[in-house]
C-alpha cells in the first residue's frame, strides 16, 4: 500500500510541476500577447486576424491544463462548510465515505467525457476544422481537452485508492481536517 501511496504522490507532483508550469507560462504568454495585440490595435490601427481565436483558444487551453492541478490538489468545487461541520460532529467514517463517493463521480464524469470526446477530435481532424479566423486547427484545442478530462479521471481514480487505504488503516480518525476537499 504505501509503495502505491507513493507512486500516487509522484504522479500528482509531477502532473502539479509540469502542467502547472504549463498552464501558467501559456497564461503569462497569452496575458502579454493581449497587451501587444491591445497597443497594436488601438496605437497603430492594425491587428492579427488570428489574434483573438489563438488567445481564446489558448486560454481554454491553459484552463483545461489547470484543472488537472485543481484535481490532483482537491482543490476545487469546495463545499468546505458542510463537509467541516459533519468533520466537527464526529462524522469522520461520512467524511471519508464522501470524498469516495465524489471521487468516484468526478472519475466516472471526467473519464466518460474523456473518452467519448475522441470522436470529436477525430471528426475535427478528419474534417480539418479551424477557428474563425481559418488560421488555427481546432484538433489540438479539443486533444489537449480530452487529455485533461482523462487525466483527471485517472487523479480521482487516485484518490479513491488513496481515500480506501486511509479508510481500511483507520488513519481519517487521526488526521485533522484538510483545508479543502473535494466534496
Amino acid at each position: 500500500m504505501d509503495t502505491f501511496l507513493n507512486f500516487s504522490k509522484r504522479v500528482k507532483d509531477l502532473i502539479d510541476v509540469t502542467l502547472g508550469g504549463i498552464s501558467a507560462i501559456m497564461l503569462l504568454a497569452l496575458t502579454l500577447f493581449v497587451l501587444l495585440e491591445i497597443v497594436r490595435r488601438y496605437v497603430w490601427g492594425v491587428a492579427w486576424e488570428w489574434g483573438n481565436d489563438g488567445t481564446i483558444v489558448g486560454m481554454i487551453s491553459a484552463v483545461a491544463f489547470y484543472f488537472v492541478v485543481t484535481q490532483a490538489r482537491r482543490g476545487h468545487l469546495v463545499m468546505n462548510a458542510i463537509i467541516q461541520l459533519i468533520h466537527a460532529r464526529g462524522y469522520l467514517k461520512t467524511v471519508v465515505i464522501s470524498k469516495i463517493i465524489v471521487s468516484t463521480l468526478i472519475m466516472i464524469f471526467c473519464g466518460s467525457i474523456g473518452i467519448t470526446g475522441w470522436s470529436t477530435v477525430d471528426y475535427a481532424w478528419v474534417r480539418d476544422l479551424q477557428t474563425y479566423s481559418l488560421l488555427i486547427p481546432l484538433w489540438p484545442f479539443y486533444l489537449i481537452m480530452m487529455l485533461s478530462f482523462i487525466l483527471m479521471a485517472f487523479v480521482s481514480f487516485l484518490q479513491i485508492i488513496e481515500d480506501i487505504i486511509s479508510f481500511a488503516r483507520g488513519e481519517y480518525l487521526e488526521t485533522e481536517m484538510e483545508a479543502t476537499t473535494d466534496v
